[in-house]
């Protein structure tokens, strides 16, 4: 049996920047309840927009919002609104993700301060309690500190991410380090002699692909011009869903109909079904900055030269860039994800009756969740795929 799993990985890098002068996001602040589930979505659905139409999607948001949950610890009264308000008026603080003898699900922080540079202990110690984080001092003109960075990210994420930060400008001060690791097995893995090569039917052209196939009971559902169907991982507190609008349905069109109540819905609406899953392997990366989807989110007082982030240093500090690298593989045997997220800071100046076949062989979403805690560990879109 092949070793290899499904693998994702996810890089977030936000830069704080003192009197970055940062350009403010003048648009609506999209709807969104406060959960993290509404947080997810909104994330997600802002970066989409922001790729292209025919772009594949990933995006960690379980942890770019542990990263930006640090940032808002040393945040006040408009900048730490904002944060809290885009993070769906919670934060990740004393998080325990569930792992057992078949799931090995990790979160672990980090923050990397500027040999010299004041940072309040309050803050350093809330970090430490709050979301046991391990924290260096290092001289930042060294190399060094750039390999010992990354090198954290790497062993953190079984060297998925092995890199974070390429250089460290004279500037910077501290860098705040959320990693995410993941891998389980299916609870029912994929026939490895069934998988075939397959057209898929990409935005910008068919394809043909290797395709897994399945057939048994699924937690399934016909949901918002979508099917919809759950691939439990070993132990059943997380799983993967995926989502196939219909063949008239834009996959584009589909996100923009995601809400909080329309994925709860969907979720609700899920049953058992005997059914057919034909659904693709798959292997891509993606790297975007983010800056524009956190200010269409509200985060907008965070990038300009008046931010309020006293609780971290009495030094004039702002958010210069937000980052986020992510890579996901797709097999048989089950899924290994991983995620990091850096911020830095520098000086300033319905049910169906009967057996039914899903055969995702054009654009489609899907999401790595935990179910116990309605945590959305990675979400993405799948446009085209190449063998």
């Amino acid at each position: 049996m092949k070793k290899n799993m499904i693998t994702a990985a996810a890089a977030v890098a936000v830069m704080l920047a003192s009197g970055c002068g940062g350009q403010q996001n003048n648009g609506n602040v999209p709807e969104q309840n406060g959960s993290r589930t509404g947080y997810s979505l909104t994330f997600f659905k802002n970066v989409t927009e922001l790729g292209g139409a025919d772009d594949n999607i990933l995006v960690s948001p379980y942890s770019a919002g542990a990263a930006l949950s640090m940032l808002a610890e040393g945040a006040e009264d408009q900048t730490r609104e904002e944060l809290v308000t885009a993070l769906g008026g919670s934060t990740f603080a004393g998080d325990r993700l569930g792992a057992d003898s078949l799931v090995d699900v990790r979160s672990a922080n980090s923050v990397w301060i500027k040999s010299g540079f004041d940072v309040k202990k309050n803050y350093v110690s809330q970090l430490e309690k709050s979301y046991g984080a391990m924290v260096a001092e290092k001289d930042f003109s060294d190399p060094g500190t750039v390999e010992a960075i990354n090198g954290w990210c790497a062993g953190n994420t079984e060297g998925r991410i092995k890199e974070i930060v390429d250089q460290i400008s004279p500037d910077m001060v501290m860098f705040l380090i959320n990693a995410l690791y993941f891998k389980a097995p299916w609870e029912n893995a994929f026939d490895e002699n069934l998988t075939a090569d397959r057209v898929f039917h990409g935005s910008k052209g068919d394809m043909e692909v290797p395709m897994m196939y399945a057939k048994g009971r699924f937690r399934y559902a016909s949901w918002q011009e979508s099917q919809l169907v759950e691939l439990p991982y070993a132990g059943g507190r997380y799983s993967m869903l995926v989502a196939l609008p219909y063949a008239d349905m834009d996959v584009n069109r589909a996100v923009e109909l995601l809400s909080e109540d329309a994925f709860n819905l969907a979720l609700d609406n899920l049953a058992k079904t005997e059914m057919t899953l034909i659904m693709p392997k798959f292997k891509f990366e993606t790297d975007f900055v983010l800056n524009e989807v956190l200010q269409k989110m509200g985060v907008r007082k965070a990038f300009t030269s008046s931010a309020q982030l006293g609780g971290i240093s009495d030094a004039g500090i702002a958010v210069d860039e937000v980052r986020q690298k992510c890579f996901i593989e797709v097999n048989e045997q089950g899924s290994e994800a991983a995620a990091v997220t850096s911020i830095g800071v520098r000086l300033t100046s319905a049910r169906p009756g009967r057996p039914v076949v899903m055969t995702v062989d054009r654009p489609f979403l899907f999401a790595i969740v935990d179910r116990t805690d309605d945590n959305i560990l990675f979400m993405g879109k799948v446009m085209n795929l190449q063998k």
